[in-house]
């Protein structure tokens, strides 16, 4: 067995200045998808950061809080199924596997308009408290074409309202909310007056979708007109069923059988396939409104909810174990490849966009540690240090450039140099790097995988080898320092 001469700990140091004297910085927040401006500044001030800001609501929420224990609710007909025949008429043969475009087809809001003259619907449901009715109807209406609820109330008072919440959508696997419940579009209340209001929502995929209604009807300012009515629901379900618009779960199935014939079907090769495929489907959306697999596979729209929903729907139905994770308000996943954890955030990967030299930002993000992860979410430090975590990931041997020979490539960038330091049999030296005006997002985590590959590499100093540990050293420096 050979004996060490030395230990050697190289340090590669990322001094990244994060002002607006750096326009390579500038460039990146511009391209990335942010929430808010309020968020925005927040994640400024905590990383000094690029990227897509970071937003992550409990989405799968419906609004099942307790009802008013005198309501009663009653239906017509509560479910209705869309034609099919209409839909192959208004869009043509359907296909098994249709090519989604990038566009949004749906209202993303429950946006109240002028009450319809229509007087007969083919589906209604209804609810009533204190003497008064509150009557949601409406009729099937074909692909391609928002579906109207009008609403009505029988006697009520001037005070009567009305608001449509978030859809849920169920096709035989989780249930999800369709949009972000915590968005203020959804909590508006309407009045409905002696005519009513219509809401109106695009069923985009086949399965079923549930939508409560709710009704207040009250004035405690006028006792003689306050109804009592503070809390009355009634539930409207329509229920999909066209070729042409296949159900969420069609859509991943179909997915992972043409992931399966593309690839050699190696776990790797297969979440990077999907990881691809996710990023092709959906783009960010700066609404904040569409958060789940239905809106991101189906209206190719969606928040980080999107991403990580859809992956995590694709490693399910491909066998790869995987995992939800959150911090600093956003939400990525966890993989388990061969045997071996690591991190993928799909959000921060999805950029055509490369500003930074022959780095390929696309696949920045994929197959990192939990270590490279906490640059881009400082929160995560606390995640993976709490006793329980399921999804340590310290092994970068699934990062993307360390599969595809760039980490390598990078390294020998600086072997010339390592080498003169150890020619003088330093035992500790740092050298600096090269990508030292990129953001922290950037450079800290690209330094971090070089480190990695450096590690890799057999080095002698006289016939003897030595042993080099190399890391990369982070410094966030703020641009009012």
């Amino acid at each position: 067995m050979k004996r060490p001469l030395y230990y050697l700990f190289c340090v590669i140091a990322c001094m990244s200045m994060v002002s607006a004297t750096l326009p390579m910085s500038a460039i990146a927040e511009a391209i990335q998808p942010q929430e808010t401006a309020e968020q925005q500044a927040q994640a400024d001030a905590t990383s000094s950061d690029t990227g897509k800001a970071e937003y992550v609501t409990n989405t799968s929420a419906t609004a099942d809080t307790a009802e008013d224990s005198t309501a009663t609710s009653t239906g017509t007909s509560e479910v209705s199924t869309e034609s099919a025949n209409d839909t192959a008429a208004a869009t043509g043969p359907a296909t098994d596997t249709p090519t989604p475009s990038l566009r949004a087809q749906a209202t993303p809001t429950p946006k109240a308009i002028s009450a319809a003259a229509q007087t007969t619907y083919a589906h209604s449901a209804t609810a009533t408290q204190n003497g008064v009715t509150f009557t949601v109807s409406w009729n099937d209406a074909p692909a391609g074409t928002a579906t109207t609820f009008h609403v009505t109330q029988t006697n009520g008072s001037s005070q009567a309202k009305a608001r449509m919440d978030v859809p849920t959508y169920w096709d035989g696997g989780s249930q999800e909310s369709v949009c972000d419940p915590s968005r203020p579009a959804w909590a508006s209340y309407y009045s409905l007056g002696t005519a009513g209001h219509d809401f109106t929502f695009d069923f985009t995929a086949s399965g079923t979708y549930r939508i409560y209604f709710y009704f207040m009807d009250n004035d405690r300012n006028d006792p003689q007109n306050d109804k009592g009515i503070y809390y009355l629901r009634t539930t409207a379900e329509v229920t999909v069923n066209d070729p042409a618009r296949p159900s969420v779960t069609q859509i991943v199935n179909d997915a992972v059988t043409q992931c399966r014939q593309e690839t050699n079907g190696s776990e790797y090769d297969m979440a990077l396939w999907l990881h691809d495929w996710t990023l092709d489907q959906l783009e960010y959306d700066h609404s904040l409104n569409w958060c789940s697999a239905e809106s991101g596979l189906t209206r190719h729209q969606g928040t980080c909810e999107s991403y990580q929903r859809i992956y995590s729907k694709l490693l399910d139905a491909a066998g790869i174990a995987n995992g939800r994770i959150t911090g600093n308000g956003h939400t990525w996943n966890a993989a388990k490849i061969d045997g071996k954890w690591c991190q993928m955030d799909l959000t921060w990967d999805d950029t055509n966009d490369n500003w930074y030299g022959d780095l390929d930002q696309r696949h920045l993000y994929f197959g990192l540690t939990d270590e490279l992860m906490t640059i881009a979410h400082s929160d995560h430090t606390a995640n993976y240090q709490k006793d329980g975590y399921a999804y340590r990931s310290t092994d970068l041997s699934n990062d993307y450039f360390v599969r595809n020979g760039k980490a390598d490539e990078w390294a020998e960038k600086y072997a010339d140099r390592i080498q003169q330091q150890l020619d003088t049999r330093e035992e500790r030296f740092s050298i600096d790097a090269d990508n030292q005006s990129f953001p922290p997002s950037i450079s800290g985590i690209q330094n971090g995988i070089v480190a990695y590959a450096m590690n890799q590499i057999d080095r002698k100093t006289a016939g003897n080898k030595d042993y080099l540990s190399a890391e990369s050293k982070v410094e966030m420096t703020s641009s009012s320092s």
